[in-house]
């Protein structure tokens, strides 16, 4: 669980003060960065007003640690064992009523409400006799703040199972669980994987792992990269043949699957050693599998069998959390950590609580960590990384909070994100839909697999969502059989879930016909507009992104770029191909801005790392008309991330002018997107300013076919498609523009990595298609794109430009478009009786002129039941919490 706080009025001015503007509807940031890689402040902020109640007490930790810095990269730097004291009273003094503490890391949960009213606190460091306290901090709980209180960890061990199993299921509804499964089908699939792997004898892994690309790679990197995921092929193999061993044998009791499982655990546990046994996935597996045997097999197993597990269980589950401690919970996320070991830690905690002496300290950190930053990074569900990484998380989301809201009786899945994630699952890929297209692996999410699917369908159950529900109805109506697809999968598969829960699918509307049209998820900075999510063969879609976490992890240098879609397919789309995380192509030609469609400034992209970031200052989500900014007016310039110059130092990359980073000249870029009804109408704005004269490069892309471009003397059309749909995007710049197109990228797609694709057939890259609109050097330039996107062949409104005024189907525009005077955007339409005023002050509606007098804000007017609305929107910085 995440607390998340507003933004001190303190902090606030000083943002303000910081943009020069007297004007306060405008926030223009000047801040390096607004998340961090490794926490610098402490949570909640001082001065905070508290939205979730109780909040988790958060500070940087005394020794900052960054960790391995890639996959396979050993860890050099010392991580001291440190105490921290705690103290938070509703006296400034601390002399009654505190709630005082020591913990061994960054963090503390008070486990109860607190009273409405300003809290004090502080915390300390612990050296030896002498405590370093800080500032007395202080933070506001409001009587209008959401209570979220799960039960203490003395609460959970009170109710935990002294006997086995306890983990996968509980003992005393194993006969009943059973009796539910004999005929399920799901249930079979396990025993059918099971009786496969007894027929098929285990291999030692260094008879198996392929290694004849090795000598062929260029550095050490790279080979350690080829022999993680050559040995991950094997392993994984192995692990998801023991979960269908053990599972099999909770469901029928047959003893032969004990035999095999507990003989294939202990081989594995031999290859430890081997220099081909690499990457902590692999070494989690080891954690998993000794786990998943001491729970399930415990009442079977020999004195000699119970004692090879525990010792796996403890050398495995030290490594773990000592990588864990003073790290994970100051971390904005580390990938691996977040996707699997530490649910796997937490399964190993539980299992052998009062077994093992380890696990006491195992399991109070890791329900404690679960707490106070678990499930997800922020509170609006979205998910940075993008929606391939999304999916490697999928069964800690479910199966953490299932388990301790089965032994607590709390309803975990009552954390206001778990409704939040359900829309982020539906909005950025509908049924049938290829993904919004954010973060790395995007361009493989063709259409909703298994394992979303399974996700949409336990918080369906769990949540009572019915749009969640109809999500799952209609894609399983389209492919019956999806959910086998991903059975087993390592991070994705949710089949035992199904066999175990008691919660039923709800049938009540509303669906996704009833769904509003729009969707912001500001935290995350991501955006997506349908015209009909109930009918993906006719929508047309619009995705955007502009993130506080800008590009690190997993995720992208694409702030302020949009993708279009109908049908589900892409149409103007990003390109590149995921061939590594830090291979040239990954980093020029892919991570790199010049890959999206959003804007180069003098040939520059944007920062690798939070550095480079982006956010949605405003927003409306309308009926007639939506709309919503994108500020990356920060994301460009040199990249300074440590940790990303340290990857750069180790892969090879070079941070260079010649390769898309140089010093920032950008002062302003914000990107206005409106969507006009349900016509497949969209409109861009860019207002685009630099710190001294440069060249601005309006970017499109497409991955399927390339592109038409007609030039007109108003505007410039570039006409994308795919098998069904259209998107015509209307070019108007404030400048003339030098347009070019290439089939080529920056740095070819090279398959160093051997991928495959479902059938086993090496894959061979694609290139694709590149359009660029580039202005001669100017201070200031101004892009309008009006894009129609629409069925392939249906006959659509023409555009009529006369001078500064455009219309098109009921729709007339107007907004600056020349260098001089502020940027301005006016949008209305008399037959929807709908418009926007962006930093304007007037406009016409049905003959009557509406007048507007706040300076640099938006007005939306819209229609709603046959009833106007008028809605002000000014700048407001979203939640952020590290």
């Amino acid at each position: 669980m995440r607390r998340y706080i507003y933004l001190s009025i303190l902090v606030l001015i000083s943002v303000l003060l910081l943009s020069g503007k007297k004007n306060t509807t405008t926030i223009q940031l000047d801040l390096p960065t607004l998340m961090h890689e490794v926490r610098e402040t402490p949570f909640p902020l001082n001065g905070a007003t508290v939205t979730q109640n109780p909040p988790a007490l958060m500070w940087p930790d005394q020794f900052p640690h960054l960790g391995p810095v890639l996959d396979g990269v050993e860890e050099t730097a010392h991580k001291p064992h440190v105490i921290y004291k705690i103290r938070l009273s509703q006296d400034p003094k601390f002399k009654k009523e505190v709630i005082e503490t020591t913990r061994h890391w960054a963090f503390f949960n008070p486990f109860r409400t607190l009273k409405s009213g300003k809290w004090y606190w502080q915390y300390a460091y612990i050296n030896g006799n002498k405590e370093t306290w800080s500032d007395i901090l202080h933070f506001t709980i409001s009587p209008q703040s959401s209570t979220f209180n799960p039960p203490s960890l003395e609460f959970l061990l009170q109710k935990l199972p002294q006997y086995h199993p306890r983990v996968l299921l509980d003992k005393k509804d194993w006969e009943d669980f059973r009796i539910r499964n004999a005929k399920n089908k799901e249930a079979q699939w396990y025993i059918k994987r099971a009786q496969k792997a007894i027929q098929n004898p285990l291999k030692h892994i260094q008879e198996e792992i392929d290694t004849t690309k090795l000598s062929s790679l260029d550095n050490s990197v790279q080979r350690k990269s080829y022999l993680i995921r050559e040995s991950r092929k094997i392993v994984d193999r192995e692990e998801a043949n023991i979960e269908a061993l053990v599972r099999s044998y909770l469901l029928t009791q047959d003893n032969i699957y004990y035999k095999t499982a507990i003989s294939r655990i202990t081989e594995i546990l031999s290859w430890k050693h081997s220099r081909y046994f690499a990457g902590d996935f692999n070494s989690s597996v080891l954690l998993s599998i000794c786990t998943l045997g001491y729970d399930s097999f415990y009442d079977l197993m020999t004195k000699n069998e119970k004692k090879i597990l525990l010792e796996g269980i403890r050398e495995n589950g030290n490594q773990f959390f000592e990588e864990f401690v003073n790290h994970l919970e100051n971390r904005i996320a580390d990938n691996h950590v977040w996707q699997m070991t530490l649910r796997i830690l937490t399964m190993a905690a539980f299992t052998t609580y009062g077994d093992l002496p380890e696990a006491n300290i195992w399991v109070d950190y890791c329900y404690n960590m679960w707490v106070a930053r678990f499930p997800g990074l922020n509170d609006d569900g979205a998910w940075h990384n993008g929606d391939s990484y999304f999916h490697v998380n999928i069964r800690t989301l479910i199966e953490v909070p299932a388990f301790y809201s089965r032994i607590t009786g709390f309803d975990f899945f009552s954390d206001p994100w778990y409704n939040g994630s359900a829309l982020y699952t539906i909005y950025h890929q509908l049924p049938g839909s290829m993904s919004a297209g954010h973060g790395n692996s995007h361009e493989n999410m063709k259409k909703p697999n298994g394992s979303r699917v399974g996700y949409a369908d336990a918080l369906a159950r769990e949540c009572n969502n019915s749009y969640a529900a109809d999500y799952v109805k209609k894609i399983l109506e389209r492919e019956p059989d999806i959910l086998k697809k991903s059975f087993l999968g390592k991070s994705g598969d949710l089949t035992w879930y199904r066999l175990t829960t008691h919660k039923q699918l709800p049938q009540n509307s509303p669906g996704l016909a009833e769904l509003p049209h729009t969707k912001v998820f500001p935290q995350t900075g991501l955006v997506t507009m349908h015209t009909h999510p109930d009918r993906t063969e006719e929508n047309a879609m619009l995705s955007f992104r502009s993130s506080p976490y800008g590009s690190t992890s997993h995720a992208l240098a694409n702030q302020n770029a949009f993708n279009t879609f109908y049908g589900g397919q892409p149409i103007f789309y990003s390109s590149g191909h995921r061939t590594g995380f830090t291979d040239d192509h990954c980093m020029y030609s892919y991570r790199n801005t010049r890959a999206h469609n959003t804007i180069l400034a003098d040939g520059m992209g944007q920062k690798i790392g939070t550095e480079g970031y982006g956010w949605i200052p405003r927003f409306y989500e309308g009926n007639n008309i939506s709309y919503f900014i994108g500020d990356a007016s920060n994301a460009y310039g040199e990249v300074t991330s440590p940790l990303w110059l340290e990857r750069a130092r180790l892969s090879g990359t070079k941070f260079s002018p010649e390769n898309g980073w140089d010093k920032n000249k950008v002062k302003t870029y914000k990107r206005h997107v409106a969507k006009l009804g349900d016509s497949g109408l969209f409109v861009i704005y860019d207002e685009l300013e630099g710190t001294e004269p440069i060249t601005w490069t309006f970017l499109l892309h497409t991955v399927t076919n390339p592109m038409d471009i007609k030039k007109n003397v108003s505007y410039t059309l570039v006409k994308g498609e795919n098998k069904t749909g259209t998107s015509d995007a209307y070019i108007l710049s404030s400048h003339p523009i030098d347009i070019k197109q290439s089939d080529e990228f920056f740095s070819p797609a090279i398959n160093w990595l051997n991928k495959t694709d479902a059938n086993g057939k090496r894959i061979e890259y694609k290139n694709h298609w590149h359009f660029s609109a580039t202005t001669p050097k100017t201070k200031k330039a101004r892009f309008l794109t009006i894009i129609d996107t629409h069925k392939k062949g249906e006959k659509r409104p023409t555009l009529n430009c006369t001078n500064n005024s455009i219309s098109i189907d009921n729709w007339n525009i107007k907004c600056n478009l020349t260098e001089n005077d502020e940027a301005y955007l006016i949008i209305s339409s008399d037959t929807c009786k709908s418009g926007i005023l962006y930093n304007a002050p007037k406009m016409i509606i049905e003959k009557h002129k509406i007048k507007h007098k706040v300076d640099g804000s938006t007005l939306i007017i819209d229609q709603i039941k046959n009833k106007q609305i008028k809605k002000v929107l000014v700048d407001q910085l979203p939640e952020l919490e590290i």
